[in-house]
């Protein structure tokens, strides 16, 4: 797989998601499995599980396009079932990004009916996630289902807090990490320097770029609200449509309206309408 993300998530869930595994599989893992297939080539699928009570369990995550996966899911089947005494496998391919209408789940074929599972992680209900005792479940809760996406990185964070310092660091650059799939990733950065308990990001790559993209909009915020309260100084009440405008207005828009503006002895409203038909192409 070709992120950071996708590694990411695969080491969480080969070293400590329970909580996540028993939601896709119905069962607890009893072991994991060796996913070196070798013949002519070196097979490595994601995730092999022996589950108790009996079956096998495969898991394929995916947060781009893989073309190839039905026919990978297809030979991954008979590897699984001829090493496991032709036991039945359960097979799941979680998507950690869009929704895909065009994906195929399985190949239907005149002498060929193969079928697997395609579930999406943005459907998942975070609570099991985060109710789980290992951290790595609460990290991948940054990927479910989600309507405030601020109230969710705290709800991770006061989680996280609980560990020591080593291991909270770690858990917070994956957390970081998996953001980014839900453009989160500044307000990862702020939730974290607003924590009491310390957490380092400041050694970790992803942490500048994360912590620019937060400035920048933290900037682009202030300079809208310091401009909408000129335009009402000026004028009064700020009707909804110039608002609209100006928080459609790029970095340079806001600095020239605002220039513009201040320098105007006697705003009308035709002339505002003027000033901020003005824009940078």
């Amino acid at each position: 797989m070709g992120h950071d993300y996708d590694a990411t998530i695969k080491a969480l869930v080969w070293t400590g998601t329970p909580a996540l595994l028993r939601m896709l599989t119905g069962a607890d893992v009893e072991r994991f499995v060796p996913t070196e297939f070798a013949s002519i080539r070196l097979r490595r699928p994601d995730m092999v599980a022996e589950l108790a009570g009996g079956g096998v369990f495969h898991l394929e995550l995916e947060s781009g396009s893989s073309p190839g996966i039905v026919w990978r899911m297809y030979e991954y089947y008979g590897l699984f079932s001829e090493r496991y005494g032709n036991a039945p496998v359960t097979q799941l391919v979680l998507r950690l990004g869009e929704r895909r209408a065009d994906e195929p789940a399985g190949i239907f074929h005149p002498n060929l009916n193969f079928r697997f599972e395609v579930r999406y992680i943005a459907d998942f209900d975070a609570g099991p996630l985060l109710d789980s005792p290992s951290p790595d479940d609460a990290v991948l809760a940054i990927l479910c289902k989600c309507d405030d996406i601020r109230e969710r990185v705290r709800a991770i964070l006061k989680r996280l807090a609980t560990l020591g310092r080593r291991d909270r660091n770690d858990a917070a650059n994956r957390l970081l990490t998996l953001s980014k799939l839900r453009k989160a990733a500044p307000v990862v950065v702020e939730e974290v320097r607003n924590m009491a308990v310390q957490f380092t990001l400041e050694e970790y790559p992803l942490y500048d770029e994360a912590f620019a993209k937060g400035m920048a909009t933290g900037m682009a915020k202030g300079k809208v609200k310091r401009l909408l309260r000129l335009i009402e100084r000026r004028v009064g009440t700020v009707p909804d449509s110039v608002a609209e405008r100006v928080r459609n207005g790029s970095a340079e828009d806001l600095d020239r309206w605002f220039d513009a503006i201040d320098d105007s002895r006697n705003l009308t409203a035709a002339d505002l309408d003027s000033i901020l038909d003005l824009r940078t192409n």
